[in-house]
């Protein structure tokens, strides 16, 4: 059925296959090595800095305490802001602890409580998403990465979309009323 020239390169190509799946092995090892010597060596790098992980000393109730009077000291005033501006394409809604801001074009705004973290997200359509940590020293809700407060971030984020000044009034947080 087969030349005889055709069945021996079948077999030679039959007695190399082992020697193949050994290079192939050898070198899987050797790149595997030289690939963790070189991350060890060189170090890793980031475009942005590892996030400062500070698991919160709060209680839960604490959390909450302090989580639903800001949520609740946003909406407000969110809400008095778009009153104030009579803007129809401008809405707040608040509802199973996530706030959304939207500002038609300007884009829209989610804030969030995220009680397993202890903490309060945010998605920005200008900074991009945040998660904030409520630290009692500076009666604030605090970006790890940067130390930015929630509350001047916003005011400044808000003053310039809507052009007009805007001061939330959510800080202090542990002196807004209950």
């Amino acid at each position: 059925m087969f030349s005889r020239s055709a069945r021996r390169s079948v077999s030679s190509l039959a007695r190399s296959a082992p020697a193949a799946k050994r290079s192939i092995t050898s070198l899987q090892r050797f790149t595997r090595t030289n690939v963790a010597q070189l991350a060890v060596s060189q170090g890793r790098h980031y475009a942005t800095p590892a996030p400062q992980v500070k698991h919160s000393e709060l209680s839960f109730e604490e959390y909450h305490a302090y989580a639903d009077v800001t949520m609740e000291k946003l909406l407000e005033s969110l809400e008095g802001l778009l009153d104030e501006m009579g803007n129809p394409e401008f809405e707040v809604e608040y509802s199973s602890g996530v706030l959304t801001l939207k500002l038609a074009d300007k884009g829209t705004y989610v804030i969030n409580k995220q009680p397993p973290n202890k903490q309060i997200w945010l998605s920005s359509p200008i900074s991009g998403p945040k998660r904030y940590d409520y630290v009692p020293e500076e009666n604030d809700w605090i970006y790890s990465r940067d130390a930015s407060s929630m509350g001047e971030l916003l005011n400044t984020e808000l003053t310039s979309s809507l052009e007009q000044e805007v001061d939330l009034g959510i800080n202090p947080v542990s002196q807004q009323p209950a």
